[in-house]
């Protein structure tokens, strides 16, 4: 069978390989990375509820983007694919005034040598706010645990076992709470993930709006959603490009400590101040000298 393909186009501040790298959700499913043939995998349930997955990888110019399972690509699946493929890649993001700013920081070079500041997300901002919801009070183990749990409740690839699409709202929302827990063992999560699919499924929560939020409105809703507190609905802000507030976790202060702090564990106090110096682009600052303490 002869699959489809298409390219997306991107900036030329654009680099593939540092945007994977960017966010630890090309560790959980239903993404896949291959480190040897720097390809990236979803498997996307699309509108209609077929099951594609995409296969990308670097282009000239953009990212190439193979549909193995497709033989002819529809207009309306290729602008649906498209659509993921910009969503997941942050493509839409304009980062010449964010290089322009870090240009008087010394210390900063690498970012725009490097291409960096773009993060990889989910094609849905439901399956954002459900994997930053496992994000919270746990180690990285138990997300990975968490998340590979609510992927199998939704659509299976049909030639490769195990391999699911992450579930729609309206899949987990229909579950009774108990069978929830049963499938996903998340502990107190459980409950708010099951009530924050209910309210997306039934409309209570209009997530297409939020992308058209500012900043203090977008963390605010967040901050509604139960499980969500400040460092919940600051990385939600962030993953939708909104970066004048830092959002702190275990992770920060480890890269703090060891970058900035002598090795000694700093206050939160401590971190914002360090960090307000980069004005509405903190939050960005702070993730990529997280991305790049993690990497060495």
């Amino acid at each position: 069978m002869s699959s489809a393909g298409f390219t997306v186009a991107a900036a030329p501040q654009f680099n593939f390989r540092a945007t994977v790298l960017s966010h630890g959700w090309l560790m959980l499913p239903p993404f896949r990375w291959d480190a040897d043939s720097e390809t990236l995998s979803y498997l996307l349930q699309t509108g209609s509820g077929d099951i594609q997955r995409l296969k990308m990888s670097q282009a000239a110019g953009g990212v190439r983007v193979g549909l193995p399972d497709c033989e002819q690509l529809r207009p309306a699946l290729h602008a649906e694919c498209r659509a993921a493929v910009k969503r997941i890649f942050s493509l839409d993001w304009d980062l010449s005034a964010f290089y322009q700013a870090m240009r008087a920081h010394e210390g900063y070079e690498w970012l725009e040598a490097e291409r960096r500041g773009r993060i990889l997300v989910c094609p849905s901002l439901w399956e954002d706010l459900a994997k930053v919801l496992l994000t919270t009070n746990c180690s990285w183990s138990q997300t990975i645990n968490m998340t590979s749990q609510l992927c199998q409740l939704g659509a299976p690839h049909p030639a490769i076992p195990g391999w699911c699409a992450f579930p729609a709202p309206q899949r987990v929302a229909d579950l009774s709470l108990d069978d929830l827990s049963e499938a996903v063992r998340a502990g107190y999560r459980r409950a708010y993930l099951h009530e924050m699919a209910q309210r997306i499924a039934k409309g209570d929560i209009d997530l297409e709006r939020w992308h058209a939020l500012d900043s203090d409105a977008l963390f605010k809703a967040a901050k509604s959603l139960k499980g969500f507190g400040d460092y919940a609905a600051g990385t939600v802000a962030r993953m939708l490009g909104h970066f004048d507030r830092i959002a702190i976790d275990t992770a920060c202060h480890a890269m703090f400590a060891a970058r900035y702090n002598d090795g000694v564990k700093g206050s939160e106090a401590d971190i914002k101040a360090h960090y307000a110096q980069f004005g509405r682009w903190q939050g960005l600052v702070m993730w990529m000298d997280i991305m790049r303490h993690n990497s060495s």
